[in-house]
C-alpha cells in the first residue's frame, strides 16, 4: 500500500462532539482565546503533507492556493495557503497561512514556496481553539498572560476535551502535567479570572471568513477543449467541466463531503446571498461546493448554485455547512457557456446536452464566470488513428 493510500485511510476529521477528549499538540498560541491544536495521531502523516515538489513559478500564484513553503517561523517545510500577494516590490512575496500549525507569516519570498508533492486535497489538521472559563484581566490580552499560557503548556501534548462548539472555533479544556487545567492555572497565578467569557478577544489577524470567493477559469479566444456536459437544457445556455478538472473533483469531492458531515450547520443570520458554502445535494447524495444566490428567511431555505455543475437546487439551513477557505482555492469544475447563434437550434447537436456526454468545444467570444456565458463552437472528439 503506497503512502497516499495509507494516508487518505488512516486520517480522519475528528468529530470534536461536546464532552469528548483526545491528545493534542499545541501549534501556537495568539491568546487563551485564539491558539491552535493538531491531534497527535496526525504527526506521522506530516512529512508526507509538507513535502515539496516543483517550485512555484510567478505566473502561477493566485490567491486560495495550496502549496508548500519553508517557513521562516518553523526552519521547515509546511503546507500553507497564499492569503496575499505582493507585487509592490521587485520580488513577488506572498502572505501564507499554515494551515497545520495556524499561524500567518508574511512576505514569503517566490523562492521558498513549492508545488505539493503528493496532491492531497485534505481540510485543515490544525483546529482554532479558546479555553473554555477563562476571562482577561482587562479588554485586551496582555503579553504577560499569552507568555504565562506557553510557560504551562510548554513542549509536551495536552489532553483537550471538548467543552462548546460553534462554526469556526472549539472551546476547549487543556490538561497536561500541569497540577490543574490550563485555565485554572492562569486565574491561580492571577494572570487571568476563572469565569465565563463569551467575548473573543485576539490581538492577532485573522482571516476574514466573510471575504471568501470562488476563483474561476479564465479561457482565451481560440482554446479548443475536450469537456463533458455537466449540465443544460438547450444550447444557448449549459456548462461543461475539462475531462482533466472533473477527474481531479471526484479525488475531491469525497473528502469535502466527510468533512462537511460533521460540521455544525451554517447559522441562520449567516445564510446570505453570494456566501460561499457546502450543501448536501439530494440527487448525487453529497455535500457539493455552492453559492447561495436567494435567500428565504422565513422559510429558512435558499437557492443555492452548485459551482462544479451550474445546477441550482433548493436547500434548508440544517442542509448547508460552512466552506473551508482550502476548498476555495481551486477553481469551479463548471464553464458557462452558449453555442453560436448559427448552432443553437441545430438539431444534429441536440445530442450533445445528454449529461456526461463528452465532445470538443472552441472558444469564439470570451465569457465571465457566471454572469456571461463563453460562445463556443461545439464539435465531436476525432477518434484516434
Amino acid at each position: 500500500m503506497d503512502v497516499i493510500t495509507d494516508l487518505m485511510q488512516n486520517i480522519n476529521i475528528q468529530d470534536f462532539d461536546i464532552g469528548s477528549s483526545t491528545w493534542v499538540d499545541i501549534t501556537h498560541i495568539n491568546n487563551p482565546h485564539s491558539f491552535y491544536v493538531r491531534p497527535t495521531t496526525y504527526r506521522k502523516y506530516l512529512p508526507v503533507l509538507h513535502a515539496s515538489g516543483q517550485r512555484i513559478a510567478a505566473a502561477e500564484v493566485r490567491l486560495q492556493m495550496n502549496i508548500v513553503y519553508k517557513s521562516k517561523t518553523l526552519k521547515c517545510y509546511c503546507r500553507g495557503q497564499i492569503v496575499y500577494v505582493n507585487e509592490d516590490n521587485d520580488s513577488l512575496t506572498c502572505d501564507i497561512f499554515a494551515v497545520d500549525h495556524g499561524f500567518l507569516e508574511k512576505n514569503i519570498l517566490l523562492r521558498r514556496i513549492y508545488h505539493p508533492f503528493y496532491k492531497v486535497n485534505l481540510p485543515p489538521l490544525a483546529f482554532h481553539c479558546q479555553l473554555a472559563d477563562c476571562k482577561s484581566l482587562s479588554d485586551v490580552w496582555s503579553s504577560d498572560s499569552v507568555d504565562a499560557m506557553k510557560f504551562f503548556i510548554g513542549e509536551e501534548r495536552a489532553k483537550l476535551v471538548i467543552r462548546g462548539k460553534s462554526y469556526d472555533k472549539l472551546v476547549v479544556e487543556l490538561r497536561n502535567s500541569c497540577p490543574d487545567d490550563i485555565a485554572t492555572m492562569l486565574a491561580l497565578t492571577e494572570y487571568t479570572i476563572l469565569g465565563y467569557d463569551n467575548n473573543v478577544i485576539n490581538r492577532e489577524p485573522s482571516l476574514e471568513l466573510d471575504k471568501q470567493y470562488y476563483t474561476f477559469k479564465e479561457l482565451q479566444i481560440g482554446d479548443t477543449l475536450h469537456v463533458r456536459l455537466q449540465s443544460g437544457k438547450n444550447l444557448n445556455s449549459f456548462y461543461v467541466a475539462l475531462i482533466d478538472d472533473y477527474n481531479d473533483y471526484i479525488k475531491e469531492v469525497e473528502n469535502l463531503s466527510i468533512y462537511s458531515k460533521k460540521q455544525c450547520s451554517l447559522r441562520l443570520e449567516d445564510m446570505t446571498v453570494n456566501k460561499p458554502i457546502s450543501v448536501y445535494a439530494p440527487d448525487l447524495e453529497r455535500y457539493e461546493r455552492g453559492i447561495i444566490k436567494t435567500v428565504s428567511v422565513s422559510d429558512e431555505k435558499a437557492k443555492v448554485k452548485l459551482v462544479d455543475w451550474g445546477t441550482i437546487i433548493e436547500a434548508n439551513v440544517a442542509q448547508m455547512k460552512p466552506l473551508l477557505p482550502i476548498y476555495l482555492a481551486k477553481a469551479v469544475t463548471a464553464i458557462y457557456c452558449s453555442a453560436e447563434q448559427s448552432e443553437v437550434w441545430s438539431n444534429s447537436l441536440q445530442k450533445y446536452l445528454c449529461p456526461a456526454y463528452e465532445f470538443v468545444i472552441t472558444v469564439k467570444e470570451i465569457g465571465s464566470q457566471f454572469n456571461t456565458p463563453y460562445i463556443v463552437n461545439i464539435s465531436p472528439i476525432k477518434d484516434k488513428k
